[in-house]
């Protein structure tokens, strides 16, 4: 491995390892948000990507909703998501960014649907992903750096 490729890959590897700190610093817990926002509404649709977060659209808002990967896995399929469509939720939020909102906690019906834990899991998971591939890049620079013994 040249000199460039290792200088290159060490500042991806510095540059994770600073959007993970960042991550770290910037999260809050639930107990800490004080903006948070509670809406009751109806659930207009529900957004089902193949991997990652589940989001929502309310009836009568333009303001999408993000929910958890574990939202997504219990209710993203052909039984259960024309099951919350045309209800009454309460959601408890926080704008990230212009129309979008973090979902905190859903309740329907006194039925708890998703709670901050599922969301702190989620926040978590991507900030240890951060700091993983920080690792695996400076793991692999070492590796391919080493002195090779030719006996």
């Amino acid at each position: 491995m040249n000199k460039t490729t290792r200088i290159v890959l060490l500042a991806l590897a510095a540059f994770f390892l600073l959007l993970g700190i960042k991550s770290s610093q910037h999260s809050k817990t639930y107990a800490e948000l004080t903006d948070l926002q509670t809406t009751t509404a109806t659930v207009f649709q529900l957004h089902c990507p193949p991997k990652g977060a589940a989001s929502l659209s309310l009836t009568g808002s333009d303001l999408t909703y993000n929910l958890s990967v574990k939202f997504r896995t219990e209710y993203c399929d052909e039984k259960k998501s024309p099951v919350l469509l045309g209800k009454e939720i309460t959601l408890q939020s926080v704008q990230v960014n212009g129309k979008f909102h973090q979902v905190y906690k859903i309740e329907s019906k006194g039925r708890m649907l998703l709670n901050p834990d599922d969301v702190l899991s989620d926040q978590t998971s991507a900030t240890l992903g951060l700091f993983f591939l920080a690792f695996l890049i400076t793991a692999l620079v070492l590796y391919k750096s080493r002195p090779v013994n030719n006996k």
